[in-house]
């Protein structure tokens, strides 16, 4: 059977947008692998790994801080 002029016009348009799909993927893929992506990223990623750092040490020091309050003997609540 062969389709009509609107089902290949609609099958050609599928097909390119997939191939656009996977075309924007395998750039993406090599902008990953290069080494110019990397250098950008790591200020970034460091940045993100200071600030994870920095809460972690507030939420530990707020925990210790209530642990002692709760192990103080003789101590009103």
């Amino acid at each position: 059977m062969i389709p009509d002029m609107y089902t290949r016009e609609k099958l050609a348009l599928e097909h390119r947008h997939q191939l656009l799909r996977e075309a924007e993927q395998e750039r993406m893929l090599a902008m990953a692998d290069s080494p110019q992506h990397a250098s950008r990223m790591l200020p970034r990623l460091g940045g993100k790994l200071r600030l994870f750092l920095l809460v972690l040490g507030t939420k530990l020091k707020q925990f210790e801080q209530q642990s002692e309050g709760v192990a103080a003997p003789g101590r009103p609540r």
